[in-house]
């Protein structure tokens, strides 16, 4: 597939694999000066990134200094070419006219919904639906079989209510008894039935299932071995810039190589599922 095509939602980065055992063998401080940036920066000697705030542990502020995996990822990116790190807050409905427009380098797709047209992108995730269950898991919900005959909660139009739809299709089809499948309006509204002990488990979506599990306080955690893949999101880059978009690459590469992506996503709590490299 061409390179400024949109990826396909799947799991599918085989162009990692080639390209980390090649700088496996080749000298890392060579890195930062194979490609000539700086006529193509949106601002000279910096890797500026457009970033729309998503959330505890990808990408938010405190005490005004930004913090999380996706600005550990940019870091990495702008340390490779010994660039300087150049954050610009933007609205999630601003981020795709501010990379067309060359304000910035990149983006991050987390923040979004879908792709962004004429854009490249260079993922660092694998994102998609959850299954929670409460801490202490006093319904036995081991696997997604033991969802049989169970009532659940999902936000009504969502993926992860869709998820939990297939999943029921998939129980009656094998003779198996459906969930009760509540569907709520509103996002915030959805943990209620499952928090209050009335329900066995609710689906929701990576960036939500992450953060309530990696809450102490929090009375949900993810059931492993219960996430359905839909996308990848990282950084999207113009379709047209070949240099920055295979600068973001390499530098990606070289994390996987060395190990220091995954070394980040552990840092970050970051279940092994999420990562588009493996």
């Amino acid at each position: 597939m061409p390179r400024n095509q949109h990826r396909p939602r799947t799991v599918s980065t085989p162009f990692v694999v080639f390209i980390a055992a090649v700088l496996v063998v080749i000298t890392l401080p060579a890195r930062a000066h194979y490609l000539d940036l700086d006529d193509k920066l949106a601002h000279s000697g910096s890797f500026t990134f457009g970033i729309s705030v998503t959330g505890r542990p990808f990408a938010y502020q405190e005490e005004g200094a930004w913090r999380g995996f996706e600005i550990e990822m940019a870091q990495a990116v702008a340390d490779a070419h010994d660039l300087t790190l150049r954050i610009v807050r933007l609205p999630r409905d601003g981020l795709p006219a501010a990379l067309a427009s060359g304000e910035v380098d990149a983006v991050n797709t987390l923040a979004l919904n879908d792709d962004i047209a004429n854009a490249a992108m260079i993922p660092y995730l694998v994102i998609g639906d959850h299954v929670m269950i409460l801490r202490g898991n006093p319904f036995r919900i081991r696997q997604l079989d033991d969802l049989q005959g169970r009532t659940v909660s999902a936000t009504s139009g969502s993926t992860a209510e869709r998820f939990a739809l297939s999943l029921n299709e998939d129980f009656k089809n094998s003779g198996g008894a459906p969930m009760q499948v509540h569907s709520f309006p509103f996002h915030r509204a959805t943990h209620f039935p499952v928090s209050m002990g009335h329900a066995a488990a609710y689906f929701v979506q990576s960036v939500s299932a992450v953060a309530i599990s990696a809450d102490p306080d929090a009375r949900t955690r993810m059931l492993e071995g219960a996430f359905r893949p839909v996308r990848e999101v990282g950084f999207a880059v113009r379709a047209a810039d070949d240099d920055i978009y295979h600068a973001v690459e390499h530098a990606i590469a070289a994390m996987v190589a060395t190990g220091k992506y995954e070394q980040l996503r552990n840092a970050y709590a970051l279940p092994v599922e999420l990562s588009p490299y493996r």
